[in-house]
């Protein structure tokens, strides 16, 4: 899978429930997780993929930073992180580009439609990192045969190799 990833993070913390008591105690711990977990995901699925947390509240400019591989926006003062996304949704669309949004707000999900994107909601954005984190996992776990360096019996059959151990042990 390749394309772009827009994530509303706000969205996924407060609908992910190992964020629950998270983000009750340490807001900025849940940021921090939430954006290891998708540099972990995006990298395994080649995702371009941009985190946007809003700054509703708070005053300021917007900005951005790199962390593992992905853009962390903060949105400026005013913007919400909809807004942002929505935006950059149909910035996507007009590049006729591959792009995905994780939110489960109805009404960006309908924008983001609109705008020729895929819309993926916080729970089934929890399924498939779970899936992925499975499938890392089992790509990590090698067999013990290709452990076996390039080694002729990491290779052939145990038949062929009972039978070459019997050639071994007759000459000699």
């Amino acid at each position: 899978m390749s394309g772009h990833l827009l994530i509303d993070g706000y969205n996924v913390i407060n609908s992910w429930k190992e964020f629950e008591s998270l983000r009750k105690e340490n807001l900025e711990h849940a940021r921090e997780i939430l954006v290891q977990k998708v540099a972990e995901y995006s990298a395994f699925k080649g995702f371009k993929t941009q985190v946007v947390f809003d700054a509703m509240n708070v005053s300021g400019d917007a900005c951005a930073e790199k962390i593992s591989g992905i853009e962390v926006i903060y949105t400026g003062e005013d913007e919400t992180a909809d807004s942002w996304i929505e935006r950059r949704a149909h910035e996507l669309g007009r590049e006729k580009a591959k792009f995905f949004v994780v939110t489960s707000d109805y009404a960006e999900q309908l924008n983001v439609l609109g705008s020729g994107g895929h819309r993926i909601s916080a729970r089934e954005f929890h399924e498939d990192y779970l899936k992925a984190k499975k499938d890392i996992s089992e790509r990590l776990t090698l067999p013990k045969k290709l452990l076996n360096r390039n080694e002729l019996g990491g290779r052939v059959s145990s038949d062929v190799l009972a039978v070459l151990e019997q050639m071994r042990r007759d000459k000699n």
